[in-house]
């Protein structure tokens, strides 16, 4: 099973449409050029200079809000299917950091970031409640595992959704410049090498937000296969990114370095 998947690389702000406008821009070029899967950085909706928590929750939406919905009509208008980056998703008295998979038959799965992000000054669970477990979704034949951001740090949740099933994890991410300088394509093709799967990988453009300073984020979105190879990348501008994956590369790596079946076999074994 062969597919073209595309990565959206995008400097979001705190202007809600022009976000949703630019997103759909960046989809269609991404399909234009063959894409069938298609992903979204996190934030993609609403991303302040800042954390506030009042601007965050007063920006929350239900999944089938605004965002999600301009995403689905756009994944019904081009007949492809989106990890849509994430969304502040409104709960009862709190929010989640969401990543959503939409296709043009509508929502099909749904990942809440379990790993909340602090570093300095930036604290994520003074705003977000956390996820509790990682998300395998099934498509067109292939299984795909939903990660966000701060989550690259932590191979367990990896690991789970390749046991899961996986061929592909998705990371959708806002990661700083200042981080992702050191460590940012070391931890994916380190995610991608001992899963033996592709990691597509949709993080903001480098440079401030718009309408405000720091952070930066550090861009270089792309999309690496289980051998660790990146096979498409962009530096810190906007811009779109494509790349063919097949379930028969997981395939072949894995028989020809058996050491994710092992782990697999051993987990099929512990549950009877």
């Amino acid at each position: 099973m062969r597919l073209t998947a595309g990565i959206v690389q995008m400097s979001s702000g705190e202007d809600k449409e022009e976000n949703l406008r630019k997103a759909e821009e960046m989809i269609a070029a991404c399909a234009s050029g063959g894409a069938r899967l298609i992903a979204l950085p996190e934030l993609f909706n609403y991303l302040p200079p800042r954390i506030d928590k009042e601007k965050y929750f007063a920006n929350a939406e239900g999944l089938n809000g605004i965002s999600l919905g301009r995403i689905s009509k756009v994944a019904r208008e081009l007949g492809v299917t989106i990890i849509a980056g994430s969304i502040i998703e409104k709960g009862a008295g709190e929010v989640y950091n969401t990543c959503a998979v939409v296709t043009p038959q509508g929502i099909t799965g749904t990942y809440r970031k379990a790993h909340l992000f602090s570093y300095g000054r930036i604290n994520e669970a003074k705003v977000f409640t956390a996820g509790s477990r990682g998300t395998v979704v099934e498509l067109d034949g292939f299984r795909i595992g939903l990660t966000i951001c701060f989550d690259l740090r932590f191979p367990e949740l990896f690991r789970e959704e390749a046991i899961g099933g996986a061929e592909i994890i998705s990371n959708v991410s806002a990661f700083l410049r200042e981080t992702g300088k050191h460590h940012w394509m070391t931890l994916l093709r380190a995610r991608a090498i001992e899963n033996q799967l592709y990691i597509i990988a949709a993080n903001q453009a480098g440079g401030p937000v718009r309408g405000g300073g720091a952070p930066k984020y550090f861009g270089h979105s792309c999309i690496v296969d289980p051998w660790g190879r990146v096979i498409a990348k962009l530096g810190y501008e906007e811009g779109v990114a494509t790349a063919e994956i097949s379930t028969e590369k997981v395939m072949e790596i894995r028989e020809s370095l058996p050491s994710v079946d092992l782990i697999i076999d051993r987990a099929k074994r512990n549950e009877k």
